[in-house]
């Protein structure tokens, strides 16, 4: 069986949890209070990650999809695997696509888009077809070079003194509600609640006495780190220019210039957007392979193959990055997403525990 160790789980969650999530302003619609935002969906989003290792701690040797047919039953077990197995998928998809239009826009533009795609799809299947632990090593080993990144990212925005922290101001102009709305579900759903998929994977931590501190730890830190450079954002480009730019990160980059000679750092950024593209795609991919392989007892390489190439074909879905952008913001994280994040753990979770009870009852009505 594979096996994971602490290490290793930190740093897949770590960048995980990083992904493409930089690269935009998050609670955008709240303007300046978009920082607001980051903080009431991260603790929102902490309330569903106790939910996910609540089903994750009853349940310890099994899998999201053998948790959900143990729970649910053969037939509504089966549907909603066949459910996620496509939801994983789709998210993998995203991703995909993302990489591919940012590669394209920034640096290749005269690369076919199909090419790129192509590219992400066979370095992830083959990291996939060595199995979960090969994987989660090769992330371990990623995740240094990520953080020393983003540290000196955050220490060139200070330096180049492009910060106007009268940019967050008026707090709260408009009140709490429109930092909620924009929390709640838009930005739990991406990248808080993307942590689902991680039920998919939990089973094979070595040490699972050490799996809730791990994961919170984890999650908290990529929390906080999104908010830094989500208040970074904010108070170098202001609220008006970051509700009309696409990638804002990549546009606070190109204004860091240090003693006339250190600038145009995009490529720095890519990198790091690259990984965290690579690691999450990846890591939702090796969710719906190992979704295949359960419902319909196929060889971990087969199903690698057949989920890349759906992942690949329907990455050509969105005629292009606008379209894909909006889709994803204003129609996947509002309606589609909080199904597998929100409401089927919840559901799931609710099944467990009315289980645990009755069991307990029942042992307690034998011992009388």
């Amino acid at each position: 069986m594979q096996k994971i160790d602490k290490y290793e789980l930190i740093a897949m969650m770590i960048l995980f949890l990083i992904g493409t999530s930089p690269l935009y302003e998050l609670g955008v619609g709240a303007k300046q209070d978009a920082w607001l935002v980051v903080i009431v969906a991260m603790l929102a989003g902490l309330l569903l990650l106790l939910v996910y290792l609540f089903i994750q701690k009853g349940n310890e040797d099994r899998n999201l999809f053998e948790i959900l047919n143990q729970h649910l039953g053969r037939i509504l077990g089966t549907i909603v695997t066949i459910a996620y197995i496509f939801y994983f998928s789709y998210e993998s998809m995203r991703n995909t696509r993302e990489f591919g239009d940012i590669i394209n826009i920034s640096f290749l533009p005269k690369t076919p888009l199909s090419v790129l795609m192509l590219i992400m799809i066979l370095l992830s299947a083959y990291a996939i077809s060595k199995g979960t632990e090969v994987f989660f090593r090769v992330v371990e080993f990623l995740l240094p070079f990520t953080i020393l990144g983003y540290f000196l990212i955050f220490l060139m925005f200070i330096v180049s003194k492009n910060i106007h922290l009268e940019r967050l101001q008026p707090v709260l102009e408009h009140g709490i509600m429109p930092v909620i709305r924009e929390a709640i579900p838009k930005v739990i759903s991406f990248p808080f609640g993307e942590v689902v998929v991680f039920l998919a994977f939990w089973k094979h931590l070595n040490n699972k006495k050490n799996l809730s501190k791990l994961s919170i730890f984890s999650y908290l830190f990529v929390g906080i780190l999104l908010l830094i450079f989500n208040l970074l954002n904010l108070t170098i480009l202001s609220p008006q220019i970051l509700s009309i730019t696409t990638l804002p990160m990549l546009r606070s980059v190109r204004l860091i210039e240090i003693a006339d000679f250190l600038e145009r750092l995009d490529p720095v950024i890519i990198l790091l957007i690259y990984i965290g593209i690579f690691v999450k795609m990846t890591a939702f991919y090796l969710g719906a392979v190992i979704g295949l392989s359960y419902l319909v007892k196929m060889s971990h390489k087969k199903s690698t193959v057949i989920v890349g190439a759906f992942i690949y074909t329907i990455s050509f879905a969105a005629p292009n990055f606008i379209y894909h952008t909006w889709i994803g913001f204003n129609r996947n994280l509002l309606y589609d997403f909080p199904v597998f994040q929100i409401g089927i753990p919840l559901a799931l979770a609710a099944v467990v525990l009315m289980k645990r009870l009755f069991s307990r009852k029942g042992k307690l009505s034998r011992r009388s």
